[in-house]
């Protein structure tokens, strides 16, 4: 007789039918809608034998709807055990919180099991506590714990001290990492487990699987190919695409999943645990362990997560502007127009190993600031690029491979320089065509996105200047007397500021005409 009862009744009733279920758990009901079949998988800290299963069998019958003909239960003992406690712990960290377990160590978590309680404790850093606090995680935790053991869970933290690796990463670029990872998940149904246990039911962007590590993925599968290793065992190559991405990887079997593996087709659906790595010099994919599930029907990507300008400099701090436009005395200051006073700019350059944008990096950036019509600030820095600077380069801007290997990376120095251009309108020469274009490829691949408006000089002089002949920045420096050293970025960046500046009195004079 079917009969309606909510999960916590239903195992009310089965923990009364005998000591030895005291502790049972519902780890996860598994739904075959072509078979019309419906299977319990119930986790115990004693054993059970055939009777208690078979009164486990009887008690989810009369819960189950009369639309399925086929109703079974599994049983399998789990104890709340200290180290399958952390392993679980530090998996759905791992899992759901990959930018908090980065940091923390096995010696981080202490546990304690008592009868019918486990109690357990992690070290944090403050920023980290912030984070978890104001995201339940706690909460979470001990949801999935108490759903995997026999165990009632309370959870508790403790700060540890910042550890010297922080010091570059700001807490503003943290928090956006943490919430990076946890906006950009796919949450999959009916997940049937075969190889483990605590997988969970949330996985990762396959777009985000960019750095060498080990992910929870998901998606539907594309091929499968079944082969053999070297030594004659069975492995499987499957294809898998989520819609934010494609990668194909090899399995390797276990006699006690083999032929349930084997059974996974194209069309079918998977999560799995992925470890991206490096085989032979080259990108290396393989699934650890794999569970089927539903994807999603109704699965909407979302925008990858975007980072906001730190709230303080870190590495590349800004200067005091000096200026290299001569003057004489016979110079009488203009009256500058509100357009100039009432908006900040920031003026900038780019030097680069080459002019294609994908196939070239950046050696150099050096910007400067305009506030209430004056050059108020420069920021400057070499920047260690991932591509050779040849002869020609050199020649070219003076940069050296000798002078950037000690150089920061690009990904170090962005953080400052969004904090630079905050709130400021960007100006350049040949911008629009050039070095926007590289500025956007590198803050793109840091999660960064450059909004700022964007006013090309080169696309300005020719409208306010039409008489010269060319309008390059060097023509347009000798026009307005400014002195110019072409191809460094900071120089660069204060001549196309005079330049600006001048281009601005002229627009806004024949505007009142």
């Amino acid at each position: 007789m079917f009969t309606v009862k909510s999960k916590s009744e239903f195992l009310s009733d089965i923990r009364a039918l005998h000591p030895n279920l005291i502790n049972v758990r519902l780890n996860s009901v598994e739904v075959d809608r072509n078979k019309r079949s419906i299977r319990y998988n119930f986790i115990c800290d004693k054993t059970v034998d055939d009777e208690l299963k078979n009164l486990l069998l009887k008690e989810a019958e009369k819960i189950t709807l009369p639309a399925f003909n086929v109703v079974t239960v599994t049983v399998k003992k789990i104890a709340s055990d200290v180290e399958l406690i952390c392993n679980a712990i530090m998996k759905f960290l791992t899992s759901n919180y990959p930018s908090i377990s980065v940091f923390l160590k096995t010696t981080d978590l202490s546990c304690s099991v008592g009868e019918s309680q486990v109690r357990y404790k992690i070290k944090f850093t403050k920023d980290v506590i912030e984070y978890i606090q104001r995201n339940n995680v706690f909460h979470k935790l001990n949801e999935y714990l108490g759903k995997n053991f026999c165990s009632e869970f309370i959870g508790s933290y403790e700060e540890k001290e910042q550890e010297e690796t922080f010091s570059l990463l700001n807490q503003e670029v943290y928090l956006s990492q943490l919430q990076k990872i946890e906006h950009r998940t796919i949450k999959v149904k009916d997940v049937c487990i075969i190889d483990d246990l605590h997988l969970g039911d949330l996985a990762i962007y396959l777009e985000d699987v960019t750095t060498y590590g080990t992910y929870v993925v998901c998606g539907k599968v594309i091929d499968v190919v079944e082969r053999e290793t070297k030594k004659g065992k069975p492995m499987f190559v499957f294809k898998i695409n989520d819609t934010t991405g494609e990668i194909r990887g090899g399995y390797f079997t276990k006699k006690a999943t083999y032929q349930k593996i084997r059974e996974i087709k194209a069309g079918d659906s998977i999560i799995a645990r992925l470890t991206f790595g490096e085989y032979n010099g080259n990108d290396s994919y393989t699934f650890n362990q794999i569970n089927r599930c539903t994807f999603p029907d109704n699965f909407e990507k979302k925008e990858k997560f975007k980072k906001s300008a730190p709230a303080q400099y870190s590495l590349i701090y800004p200067e005091p502007a000096s200026t290299i436009k001569v003057s004489t005395v016979f110079d009488v200051e203009d009256e500058l127009p509100k357009e100039l006073t009432e908006k900040t700019y920031v003026i900038f350059d780019l030097e680069t190993t080459g002019l294609d944008v994908m196939s070239n990096g950046i050696t150099e950036i050096g910007a400067v600031k305009i506030v209430n019509g004056k050059i108020s600030e420069q920021w400057t820095t070499l920047v260690k690029p991932d591509y050779n600077i040849d002869a020609d380069n050199f020649k070219l801007t003076g940069i050296s491979n000798e002078m950037v290997k000690d150089s920061p990376k690009f990904s170090q120095v962005i953080p400052d320089f969004m904090k630079f251009i905050d709130g400021a309108v960007l100006v350049g020469h040949n911008a629009s065509t050039f070095d926007i274009k590289f500025l956007n490829r590198f803050a793109t691949a840091e999660d960064y996105e450059v909004k700022n408006e964007l006013i090309d000089t080169l696309v300005m002089a020719r409208g306010c200047l039409p008489e010269l002949r060319k309008h390059d920045l060097a023509t347009l420096a000798e026009h307005f007397g400014v002195v110019f050293h072409h191809h460094r970025a900071l120089n660069d960046s204060y001549a196309t500021a005079e330049v600006f500046i001048e281009l601005m009195k002229i627009k806004h004079a024949k505007e009142k005409m």
